[in-house]
């Protein structure tokens, strides 16, 4: 039987083989004879590969009974198989149709090929590799493609009564040998249910063998199915170039596993692309058929994949653990899905996840930021709502960009404000008039005045009320109900207020030049040469004086162990926080000290005499300096991280260095006069500057380009300029003091803050009885 011109060999001719065992030939001449049979017979076009190899060798055993007639010996005539590349002529060599008369020993050597085939019941040692049935022909559909073996059931369960019957080893001692022995659980259960079959052309699957084939010299392996569709695929690529089917002259029946339509890894779906045109889904033959379920009915569609529900069909933990990596955008858009996503992108855990994924990187900081330390994100509690904090933050950060900000000045200083310092809930100022000022950030109030006797206790009427006995501390806001189209608005007076006064025995005579504080002490340097350190938790009880320079203090700062300052007297002091005592003086500047900074055990300074240096606080030696100014300097200011150091002074251009290489990463030229003021935002990456020519700037310090401008907001010399997350807070030579608040209006902002708005502004004044 032939179709599409492949030669075929019928499956009843290997029948006997399951049945029968190695047997010897009767006479001497068995091997010879073979040899002369097979040089006669085969021709190099003519040749393939066998898939039975004989390794044994020959000795007499008694003829099984089943060949012992005639008629037996001739339905076991053994052919040359045409798919296994042999030509249709016996070994008389006469005729392509062979010869019914031979001699009785070739019948033998028949008989004994085909009892070297895979059983093993007569004990041999060695036996011939037996390789699984493939199908008996191969047919084409209408598309010219090659179609699956189809199989039918024996006639008796409603097989076509001219199926030829397909020898099986289901219950052979070698099949049940190997099922006891299997390393598989479920071996024992692999029958299938089908009894006798027969290949026909039909499309359904081909049962693979239970077990893995291994190749012989010749042939390559059969892997079956259930071992894996990669190890399949893999050894079905290697075999199909290196064993030869590739370049085979005798067209011959591929077997099924390495079919065009079968080397791609169906089980694991991979390769599988949702956007083709066409999908051709694999389903199993039976439970044991596939090591991958992909539970997918034989109608789906790629659409029916991508329209899977997942976050209905997975638990709600992992529901979460899945959204809680979009950003707030798509959380938005799968909120609008269906009521069940809904309900889960509702969960503040996804919105916390995101939240602190998306706010907490920083530009120049060691690590992100953490939470409750009054840098916009809030301490993480079970009362947060995390969503409404996203959307305030994101808001925020968009008016930011805009540079829409709300402005509100505060009065009460009657002379020039050097200095200042602010957190979420206060602002701390020093003044030419000798006092200190504590003022609460979300009232507006001033709530504390601190300063010699000479200007609290003589002469209390001025520093409260004016000649119209209206307080003197009062904030200017902008008119809520008088708008003009692109114009400011009005101001108006409002949140007046009045503080309590306090004139502590240890006092500064001279102007308040420069200020420090954290959650334990204040530090103000004074134009009278010296410092004094307040306890904030004892209501801004002084502690101690630091008394070394012999000039004005220009600047200052401190850490957990050191408090650092500069002065006029072109020196710089360290100071032991908790005792007060001088460590050491760095001498190295040619003129005024006019700022410090410190970060870790390197400290910052620039001069009037054109130089920024680095110290090392440990050792007190300089150990660079950047080089570049050309005229005096005023400010610097160091990054968190330690990495940048921004200065700026008389020259009006700002700056930034690279504090490893001492290379300068950006020069901008910022202001029309002095630069007064610096301070870097190292989260933001934001620098904030402030100058005499009244200017108030933004920059960014990654490239070094303006952000916002905003000019002639103060009447004359901007002295001190500051930013957090929210606001920019600044100073100047007019008695005011400016908060341009970019969270003013945005609803939930004060969900940022790491603590509630404290109404007291945590003022306690012990020795005076005030609050």
């Amino acid at each position: 039987m032939e179709t599409t011109g492949r030669r075929v060999v019928q499956m009843s001719d290997w029948a006997p083989a399951q049945e029968a065992m190695f047997e010897e030939s009767p006479s001497g001449v068995a091997n010879q004879t073979l040899v002369e049979e097979k040089n006669r017979t085969t021709t190099p076009t003519q040749s393939r590969f066998r898939s039975m190899s004989v390794s044994l060798a020959w000795r007499s055993r008694p003829k099984s009974g089943f060949f012992e007639d005639d008629h037996g010996r001739q339905n076991l005539a053994l052919e040359k198989s045409k798919s296994h590349g042999f030509g249709g002529r016996h070994d008389d060599g006469n005729s392509s149709q062979g010869s019914s008369s031979k001699p009785e020993h070739h019948h033998n050597i028949k008989r004994m090929l085909r009892r070297a085939s895979v059983s093993l019941r007569s004990g041999v040692k060695g036996f011939v590799h037996r390789r699984t049935s493939v199908p008996a022909a191969t047919a084409l559909d209408a598309d010219g493609q090659q179609q699956r073996p189809r199989l039918f059931l024996s006639p008796g369960q409603g097989a076509s009564p001219h199926a030829a019957a397909r020898p099986t080893t289901s219950h052979s001692t070698w099949h049940r040998l190997r099922q006891a022995t299997s390393f598989h659980r479920h071996s024992r259960m692999l029958y299938t249910g089908h009894g006798e079959r027969t290949f026909e052309l039909d499309p359904s699957p081909i049962e693979s063998p239970t077990f893995p084939v291994p190749g012989s010299g010749e042939q390559p392996p059969i892997i079956p199915r259930n071992t894996g569709a990669a190890a399949r695929q893999a050894a079905a690529s290697a075999c199909n170039g290196v064993q030869g089917y590739e370049f085979m002259e005798t067209v011959v029946p591929r077997p099924g596993w390495l079919a065009e339509d079968g080397l791609d890894d169906r089980e694991s779906g991979i390769g599988i692309a949702l956007t083709s045109s066409e999908m051709e889904t694999y389903v199993p033959a039976d439970e044991v058929d596939s090591d991958v379920d992909v539970g997918v009915s034989p109608g789906i569609t790629e659409t029916d994949i991508v329209k899977v529900d997942f976050i209905s069909q997975l638990p709600i933990e992992l529901a979460i653990q899945i959204l809680a990596q979009l950003d707030a955008a798509t959380l938005s858009t799968a909120s609008r899905v269906s009521r069940d996503w809904s309900q889960v992108v509702r969960n503040q855990h996804i919105w916390r996840e995101s939240f602190l994924r998306e706010h907490t990187t920083t530009y120049a900081t060691s690590r992100p930021v953490k939470p409750g330390t009054g840098l916009g994100v809030p301490a993480i509690q079970p009362g947060n709502d995390w969503r409404e904090t996203y959307r305030a933050k994101s808001e925020l950060d968009k008016r930011w960009k805009k540079g829409k900000a709300e402005e509100v000045y505060l009065n009460g200083h009657t002379d020039s404000i050097y200095c200042l310092q602010f957190d979420e809930s206060k602002i701390i100022t020093g003044s030419r008039d000798r006092t200190i000022r504590v003022w609460d950030l979300h009232t507006f109030a001033c709530k504390l005045v601190i300063g010699p006797p000479e200007v609290v206790n003589e002469g209390p009427f001025a520093l409260l009320y004016d000649e119209n006995g209206n307080p003197v501390h009062y904030a200017t806001v902008p008119d809520p109900l008088r708008t003009t189209d692109g114009q400011p608005r009005n101001l108006i007076r409002a949140h007046h207020s009045t503080p309590a006064l306090y004139a502590p025995p240890i006092h500064h005579k001279a102007s308040i030049l420069c200020l420090q504080y954290d959650d334990r002490i204040l530090v103000t340097g004074s134009s009278d040469s010296t410092c004094i350190v307040y306890n904030i938790h004892s209501g801004y009880r002084p502690i101690r004086r630091l008394k070394h320079h012999n000039a004005a203090v220009l600047d200052l700062v401190f850490d957990d162990k050191h408090i650092v300052t500069c002065s006029k007297d072109i020196s710089i002091c360290v100071w032991d926080r908790t005792t007060g005592n001088l460590l050491k003086q760095l001498r190295g500047h040619t003129g005024p000290v006019n700022a410090v900074q410190m970060r870790g055990n390197t400290i910052v300074s620039c001069s009037g005499d054109f130089r920024v240096k680095l110290w090392n606080i440990d050792t007190g030696k300089n150990i660079r300096e950047f080089l570049g100014h050309n005229k005096g300097l005023a400010c610097s200011q160091f990054s968190e991280d330690g990495r940048y150091v921004a200065s700026a002074g008389n020259d009006k251009v700002i700056r930034i260095w690279d504090a490893n290489t001492g290379e300068c990463v950006h020069e901008m030229k910022a202001h029309d006069n002095l630069v007064r003021s610096l301070h870097v935002d190292s989260v933001s990456g934001r620098l904030i500057s402030g100058s005499y020519d009244s200017d108030i700037k933004v920059w960014d310090m990654e490239s070094g380009e303006a952000l916002l401008d905003f000019p002639k907001w103060h009447t004359s010399w901007v002295l001190s300029a500051k930013s957090d997350y929210r606001r920019i807070i600044s100073s100047g030579q007019d008695p005011k003091i400016l908060i341009l608040d970019f969270g003013a209006g945005v609803r939930g902002i004060e969900m940022l803050e790491s603590r509630p708005p404290l109404r007291q502004s945590g003022v306690v004044v012990e020795a005076g009885g005030y609050i």
